[in-house]
């Protein structure tokens, strides 16, 4: 290892991208993945529960879908402002904070007696998520090997997800089906509680980023955690292979300044961070539209009982787990601009025939055809995070991540404005102009998108 002024030369990061995916990996996959399970989770809880307390708290229709827009206000922030401090302080003390606020805000929410300290409740759970997205996203980015990141991150960040959301419909069908209507909701929000500190006690055994710690200068501690990890999987797999050659790492042996990562992205790649906005925005937009908006199509336009929505919404959302499995294996091997392009398109298409068919077909056929455009929605809104964090160097990765992260968000707080005002004036509306969206960012992919296909997250960052 070789210094040379604010720079390092080390092979400490080609050793890591060679090893093969081992038992550690795993490790480090469920832990951080955890995160994003709580997150779809936490996020699925308010809106399986949204009929019930809707009618509990004598809810306008608007206050019912302002609690989505609120949670997603709250990971705005929390995206921006931790994402930044993920940057500064690092990877692992950011997880952790972030798992103990989700862990207080969903307490609250289960505690809430008002739908002021319900909206408060949700957006400081959001707030956490955000900064879970900029920190354990990052982290896991930084850990995977560079042959395995698309479909670990993409997996780890949308199956885990979605997985989160699939659990929460049950959940949520058994808490207010079978127990009194009253609290029947509050103990689906306290199992997001006792996960959250499941999950903050493992953590507390994970390392710290080795990328991290290089661009910090601590080359000792980074070596003796990759000998570690090294020695853990020759135990498994047997002597590695030698790494190819060396790398060098930007080091900032100073004490950052908060809008440092802000800096670096916006003067050096403007035109990624535009296109992971874009990607963020017309992501979140169906996603989240899913929590706010489809429940209650479910129970005002099809008649469905507030208790059964949950466990309705759990079969769509199951088509979304399977597409993320599907495209997440093909985002390794096709590559990240052909299958995102893919993703964003054939939802927004398959959304714009749901359009043009919903008032002719009954309700089955909805939920199937919605099935299936979430098969390709839950896809492309996982799959677009492997490329944002390969997008942005070390030093600015949590801040990319981050703030990719906030300014999408808008589109999940205007979209179920937007599309309940649309809903006055039919499903056809809703769903065309969703797919709209959809098309949209599918486009930009294609017009602004790098190809950085196994490519280790140095050269992909262009920080080297």
């Amino acid at each position: 290892m070789e210094k040379n002024g604010n720079e390092i030369e080390t092979d400490l990061l080609p050793r890591l991208d060679r090893l093969p995916w081992s038992s550690w990996h795993w490790k480090v996959w469920f832990i951080l993945a955890g995160g994003m399970f709580l997150e779809g989770l936490v996020l699925s809880i308010g809106g399986s529960t949204l009929s019930t307390v809707e009618k509990l708290f004598s809810l306008t229709s608007s206050e019912a879908v302002a609690l989505t827009p609120i949670f997603l206000v709250g990971e705005m922030l929390g995206g921006i402002l931790l994402g930044a401090m993920a940057d500064i302080r690092g990877r692992k003390q950011l997880f952790i904070i972030t798992m103990a606020i989700i862990a207080f805000g969903s307490l609250l929410s289960a505690a809430s007696v008002d739908y002021i300290m319900l909206a408060a409740s949700r957006a400081i759970a959001g707030f956490g998520i955000g900064g879970e997205l900029g920190s354990a996203i990052t982290a896991l980015e930084e850990f995977s090997p560079s042959k395995n990141r698309g479909f670990s991150v993409g997996t780890g960040n949308g199956v885990m997800f979605d997985f989160g959301t699939f659990i929460a419909g049950f959940v949520s069908f058994f808490a207010i089906a079978y127990l009194p209507l009253s609290y029947g909701w509050r103990i689906a929000f306290l199992t997001a509680v006792v996960l959250a500190v499941f999950i903050f006690i493992a953590r507390l055994d994970l390392p710290e980023s080795i990328r991290y710690l290089l661009r910090k200068g601590k080359v000792d501690e980074a070596e003796l955690l990759v000998i570690g990890i090294e020695k853990k999987i020759e135990e498994k797999k047997g002597k590695l292979s030698p790494a190819n050659g060396t790398v060098k790492v930007p080091v900032d042996y100073g004490r950052p300044q908060a809008s440092e990562g802000f800096s670096v992205i916006f003067k050096k790649y403007k035109k990624r961070i535009a296109l992971s906005w874009i990607l963020n925005f017309t992501e979140t937009w169906p996603y989240y539209a899913a929590f706010s908006i489809i429940p209650l199509i479910f129970t005002n336009i099809y008649f469905i009982k507030s208790k059964d929505t949950g466990l309705i919404l759990s079969v769509v959302l199951g088509a979304g787990v399977l597409g993320v499995f599907v495209w997440a294996y093909l985002l390794d091997i096709i590559g990240r601009r052909p299958v995102i392009m893919l993703t964003y398109i054939l939802a927004g298409i398959v959304a714009i025939i749901l359009g043009a068919l919903v008032h002719s077909i009954d309700f089955i056929a909805f939920i199937a055809i919605l099935s299936i455009m979430y098969f390709f929605t839950y896809a492309a809104a996982a799959l677009l995070y492997p490329q944002i964090g390969e997008m942005f160097p070390t030093r600015a990765r949590g801040s990319g991540v981050g703030t990719a992260i906030g300014f999408g968000r808008l589109g999940g707080i205007i979209g179920p404005f937007v599309l309940l005002a649309l809903l006055s004036h039919g499903l056809f509306y809703v769903f065309v102009s969703t797919g709209i969206v959809l098309i949209i960012g599918g486009i930009a992919e294609v017009i602004l998108g790098p190809e950085l296909k196994k490519e280790s997250l140095e050269k992909a960052s262009n920080d080297y």
